[in-house]
């Protein structure tokens, strides 16, 4: 044969092969393009805690594109990480796994930090239709909506109608969805007992509009510690129905089953105190790595008796006299609340509290052990968390009826030490305090903060609740809170309504 002609042979052989392989890749490929819904293996109450989407490129290689996380976090995360697959293997970043023949399930490997967890994933078509959407919704200018009338109790109305300057809000939103403060999840503000800002976002505001307040409206959200305004709401809601006679008693009363662990000393401490974090426990949470064994708090994670682990703690202070904010002090007021009703927390919640205010939806987690996280474990709506705001601004009534005594909306949120030279920071029934000036007069306040950037705000004075809720782990919710109101949320309100 004619050297030249085989050498062209050669070369359209090699093309056909050539397009015959990247045809096979490409169809090993488009096969698991599409939405996968999974999570971690070894977590069998998050079966399924995440949407991942994997997309094709222009050029038709996969990528991982978009995490959406089903669990009450509600994190988005926008990606563009190759996905490589040959055969059955699968890889991508810093995981590695294997698909099924069918090509509908796949188990992952993830090695990070030094840490390696098995997660199990499965092809989700139902929902390719929501994640290409998601995924493709982008920012653009925010326009100001009256929130929407859904039939839970909520009064909606504009700003304008409540005295509130709407371009100062507007702005605090734009500021939000340009990723100003990160990766805040929704903004909520009532005014007169109305509704008057409801927002969502995603994305760190990169997401925000019509469809993204349809996906998080009624999605319940992860509170952190502002929990705890609802573990110290159902104590007074316990005293007022007799099963717990007053903050004064001595914890030991509620805790039969710990006798043991109270010395003379211990038995001095009462309910007030575990209220205000000042029972004395000798206990490390903050200033040391999660991961260090000294950490208290992530100890309660991996023990078999998370009350007994709190409360065998020394003493290094006089019960009552010392503050030292921990987790373990309202879980441990969780076990006291079960114990003095003699039922589950969340059944008493839902009695008490929830059913009064039309709460349906919820979520409340708890420790390995099946200790009640009262601590920080609770899911609810944005909407709903504005609820119990004005459940405290209207002083235990909502729609009419008394649900919490006035005397213990004035006994929880009072001011019982103060922190801070110049914020003024004050620390009451797990609820905190701060004053705060507009123009010339001075705003008291009381709220409780969360990890995350979870907030509970309210302005009695200014007739007010404020309700954000926030992917932001790891950064002080009380700065992020006071620089918000500062610049945009006391400006705005332009006129003071005293409550009689």
């Amino acid at each position: 044969m004619n050297p030249a002609k085989y050498t062209a042979l050669i070369v359209l052989l090699c093309l056909i092969s050539c397009r015959q392989e990247k045809s096979s890749v490409q169809s090993q490929t488009k096969d698991i393009a599409g939405c996968w819904k999974g999570g971690l293996v070894l977590q069998p109450s998050r079966p399924d805690s995440q949407y991942r989407l994997i997309s094709l490129r222009p050029d038709s290689s996969p990528a991982l594109s978009l995490i959406f996380e089903l669990g009450p976090r509600s994190r988005v995360w926008n990606h563009d990480v190759e996905v490589t697959v040959a055969a059955d293997t699968i890889r991508w970043a810093y995981h590695q796994g294997v698909l099924s023949p069918t090509r509908d399930t796949m188990t992952v490997w993830k090695d990070y930090q030094g840490e390696r967890s098995l997660w199990r994933f499965v092809r989700n078509r139902s929902t390719d239709s929501l994640m290409l959407r998601l995924k493709a919704c982008a920012a653009g200018d925010y326009h100001y909506a009256v929130p929407r009338t859904c039939g839970d109790g909520w009064t909606c109305a504009d700003l304008e109608d409540v005295g509130i300057d709407k371009t100062k809000i507007v702005r605090l939103l734009e500021r939000i969805s340009d990723g100003k403060y990160h990766d805040i999840h929704s903004l909520l503000i009532v005014r007169e007992g109305k509704l008057v800002v409801e927002a969502y976002f995603a994305e760190n505001g990169k997401k925000h509009g019509s469809f993204i307040d349809s996906i998080f409206r009624d999605r319940v959200h992860h509170l952190a510690s502002t929990t705890k305004a609802v573990t110290s709401t159902l104590v007074g809601i316990a005293i007022e129905h007799g099963f717990i006679a007053d903050v004064d008693d001595p914890i030991h009363l509620y805790l039969p089953e710990y006798a043991h662990l109270f010395d003379e000393t211990k038995k001095q401490i009462r309910i007030k105190d575990m209220l205000t974090m000042t029972p004395g426990f000798k206990w490390r949470q903050f200033g040391v790595s999660e991961s260090d064994p000294q950490n208290d708090g992530t100890g309660m994670w991996r023990t078999d008796d998370v009350i007994g682990f709190v409360l065998q703690k020394p003493l290094d202070a006089v019960p009552g006299k010392k503050f030292n904010y921990t987790n373990g002090t309202p879980t441990v007021i969780g076990r006291i609340l079960k114990n003095a009703v003699a039922m589950e927390v969340k059944a008493f919640a839902e009695k008490y509290l929830f059913q009064p205010l039309g709460i349906g939806d919820y979520i409340w987690t708890g420790y390995p052990d099946g200790s009640l996280e009262t601590d920080g474990g609770l899911a609810l709506r944005s909407r709903d968390l504005a609820k119990i705001g004005l459940l405290f601004l209207n002083r235990g009534e909502w729609k009419g009826e008394r649900i919490v005594s006035k005397e213990w909306m004035e006994e929880a949120t009072k001011a019982r030490l103060r922190f801070g030279r110049f914020l003024r920071w004050g620390y009451g029934y797990h609820w905190m305090q701060a004053e705060s000036s507009i123009g010339e007069s001075v705003v008291s306040s009381y709220f409780v903060p969360g990890d995350g950037n979870q907030i509970l705000a309210v302005f009695p004075q200014l007739d007010m609740v404020v309700v954000f809720t926030a992917g932001n782990y790891n950064r002080d919710p009380k700065s992020f809170y006071y620089n918000i109101l500062k610049k945009f949320i006391f400006p705005a309100v332009h006129r003071e309504r005293r409550r009689g």
